[in-house]
């Protein structure tokens, strides 16, 4: 078994719950939608990653209306940790499991901005590991972003393993996104803290905004790391905002998430 696989593991056993400044029942954990119509397009897409040496999956979701003379802003979507198979397309995830294509059909039918989603395959590479910054930041933005018209503006969330790689890429390239929402995320990950990307930058208003969601009951990561996180951006004058409700390390938790998600990326935008 991969090294970093075998200290992520041992890493998420030893978990303690924050205290929150912020409590939220969300009602749209509530959701059972059940079988609907379809008002936008998802597909499977892959492109070559040089940086990664082999094709690489992700999924893409179109607004309904969705017009290739027209440029709309970006949420790049990310999945959490499944499994080291590197040929399981993950990238499906949020479509399989957490209703995203639903989820979003209804922010945009209740006026919300249309925007392109991008739900790329982690692979277990924490978003960062083993030339995946690379691709991500350098490839698969540039390969997306030109196929399916870009305005420039783009936002970042995920969950979990996706809520690391979230927090990580905002910080590190804070100029590149309008928002950024982490759910349930691993705050740090093997000495990779995106306490130590804030802290280096000269100048903390390059930072976008941020959400921070946890469930009280999640004992699969640290939610004290997120805590410490979030006082930190504080301190240092970031906007963030930190919600912590009831719920555990599932897709129910992460489906109330999603919702309030496009809500903040689309006032972003």
């Amino acid at each position: 078994m991969n090294r970093r696989i075998i200290l992520f593991v041992a890493a998420i056993g030893m978990v303690s719950c924050g205290t929150s400044q912020t409590k939220d029942n969300d009602p749209w954990g509530e959701i059972d939608p059940g079988q609907v119509e379809a008002q936008s397009v998802a597909m499977d897409r892959s492109v070559h990653s040089q940086a990664m040496n082999r094709d690489m999956t992700y999924s893409v979701w179109l607004p309904n209306g969705y017009d290739e003379k027209k440029t709309y802003p970006f949420l790049y979507l990310l999945h959490g940790y499944e499994d080291n198979n590197q040929n399981a397309t993950h990238n499906r995830c949020w479509l399989d499991k957490g209703n995203a294509a639903y989820l979003a059909d209804q922010y945009q039918k209740s006026g919300g901005v249309p925007m392109v989603i991008i739900m790329p395959n982690g692979l277990d590479k924490f978003y960062i590991w083993d030339g995946y910054e690379d691709y991500f930041e350098k490839e698969l933005m540039a390969q997306v972003e030109a196929d399916f018209h870009c305005n420039g503006k783009r936002a970042i969330a995920g969950l979990s393993m996706g809520g690391f790689g979230t927090l990580w890429h905002a910080t590190k390239f804070p100029q590149k996104f309008t928002y950024a929402y982490a759910m349930s995320p691993a705050a740090s990950m093997m000495g990779m803290d995106p306490k130590n990307n804030i802290s280096a930058a000269a100048d903390k208003s390059v930072f976008p905004a941020f959400t921070i969601e946890v469930g009280t009951s999640d004992f699969t990561v640290n939610n004290a790391d997120s805590k410490k996180l979030y006082d930190h951006m504080v301190k240092n004058g970031i906007t963030c905002d930190w919600i912590e409700r009831d719920g555990t390390h599932d897709w129910a938790f992460w489906k109330g998430c999603l919702p309030k998600t496009l809500q903040k990326v689309g006032k972003s935008f």
